[in-house]
């Protein structure tokens, strides 16, 4: 390889690198979204400040005060942050963190975690594309075919799990079961304390 070559190639890699989000702005529809989930995500946790700073990397508007407050968990967060984005074609994304203890009801089901701190991620996106374009997405980055799927309320909800000794983690897709607005990717690591 000629060293001018060497030199695009280290280049094109630092700009990837420099602007991570930016070298997405290739990819479309249900890959873009993935792939976003797996940057701001699923490559971050436990580590809520790497979801933070994953956010900085994009045009990504930290939410606060009461707006935030809508993207507060059905377990009360302890840390909770939340941002939004906008596409060039006005393409709403959400992007939340959130830190907490374990309710009474996880305790219970889950007793070899009770004493755990959750770290979540979610990114909430408009739900225009064939929801088996999404999952087959996850099952490519994921590795494998999802544990589970069921439904809840309105949604069709598809989940990863897995477990060692100190985490155990679960990812989450959400896509309505009719026409909906948005479709939720999740991810949770529970660590013990």
């Amino acid at each position: 390889m000629g060293t001018g070559l060497r030199h695009v190639l280290w280049l094109a890699a630092a700009l990837v690198l420099a602007d991570p989000l930016g070298a997405l702005a290739q990819e479309k529809g249900p890959a873009r979204t993935v792939k976003m989930f797996n940057f701001l995500c699923l490559s971050q946790l436990p580590d809520l400040d790497g979801v933070t700073k994953a956010a900085g990397f994009g045009e990504f508007a930290q939410i606060t005060g009461k707006e935030l407050q809508q993207y507060q968990p059905a377990v009360p967060a302890e840390k909770l942050y939340a941002w939004s984005y906008h596409e060039h074609d006005g393409t709403k994304y959400v992007l939340t963190a959130a830190r907490s203890k374990p309710d009474a009801a996880f305790k219970q089901a889950v007793p070899a975690f009770a004493n755990s701190t959750n770290v979540a991620c979610s990114l909430l996106f408009p739900a225009t594309a064939p929801k088996e374009a999404v999952l087959k997405e996850l099952v490519a980055l994921l590795g494998r075919a999802p544990d589970q799927s069921s439904e809840e309320g309105a949604m069709r909800v598809y989940v990863w799990s897995g477990q060692n000794a100190k985490l155990l983690s679960h990812v989450h897709y959400y896509t309505p079961l009719k026409d909906g607005p948005t479709g939720v990717l999740s991810a949770s690591t529970f660590i013990k304390d």
